[in-house]
């Protein structure tokens, strides 16, 4: 008797934690611009898996857009909002507030001077880490609503950086890059990201480096690989 009254127990609360466990898990935010990790998408859901940070011992310029929220990409901040639990829009704000409505898109730009950042020695094994897993890219550009207190930060910004802080964290810096106010990740609703992928070659001691970063897609061009591996693969009638 007392196994099937343990069992009676543990089912009644797993059922009785079920609202907690759902509440636990209902905002999934995207890492901060310039993460190294994994997409991960489905016809409504859309994430990265973050498994690691490069460290900017120098700040990357980010450029700021601001545009109207409507069409396909209201349509994706909406699927964004019902994933996390929040309620759609026309229940928040009246027709008026909803024609104004604002998103903001940030992107890395700078792509020569992160290629020298992630070829820093402080970022040897991450790099170990993209050399040995070709799936990993580098959120390159996010999409996000922004509350009041933000919106108001970056309508009068006129640079964005994004820095390593002295935890060893990433995080965008407005005008300044080392005393400008930082922008939390809990006050932006990121609910669409593009990424950019790595291209390598070696350098004159024959040792891989990444050569470029598509941030914009495409084939890796020149002589150089998205495929690391094939740079150390020599034909057979060169070894003779």
């Amino acid at each position: 008797m007392r196994p099937t009254l343990t069992l009676i127990f543990m089912v009644a609360m797993l059922y009785g934690c079920g609202p907690i466990r759902q509440l636990q898990k209902v905002r999934s935010q995207v890492p901060m611009l310039g993460s190294i990790g994994q997409p991960q998408s489905s016809l409504f859901n859309k994430e990265f898996q973050k498994i690691g940070e490069p460290h900017f011992a120098n700040p990357i310029s980010v450029s700021l857009e601001s545009l109207p929220l409507s069409g396909k990409t209201k349509a994706r901040y909406e699927n964004y909002r019902e994933r996390i639990g929040m309620e759609p829009l026309s229940s928040t704000m009246d027709s008026t507030q909803l024609t104004g409505l604002k998103y903001y898109q940030i992107k890395i730009n700078d792509a020569v001077r992160l290629v020298e950042a992630l070829n820093d020695t402080q970022n040897t094994n991450l790099k170990t880490y993209l050399k040995e897993d070709m799936d990993l890219v580098m959120l390159s550009e996010v999409f996000f609503v922004a509350d009041a207190e933000l919106s108001k930060k970056l309508y009068i910004a006129e640079k964005l950086y994004l820095t390593t802080n002295q935890s060893g964290a990433l995080t965008l810096k407005i005008n300044d890059a080392k005393n400008g106010h930082a922008i939390q990740l809990s006050y932006m609703d990121i609910f669409d990201y593009r990424t950019a992928y790595f291209c390598w070659n070696k350098d004159k001691r024959g040792h891989l480096q990444i050569a470029q970063i598509l941030l914009k897609g495409g084939a890796c061009p020149g002589d150089t690989e998205a495929n690391p591996e094939k740079l150390n693969n020599i034909p057979d009638y060169l070894k003779l």
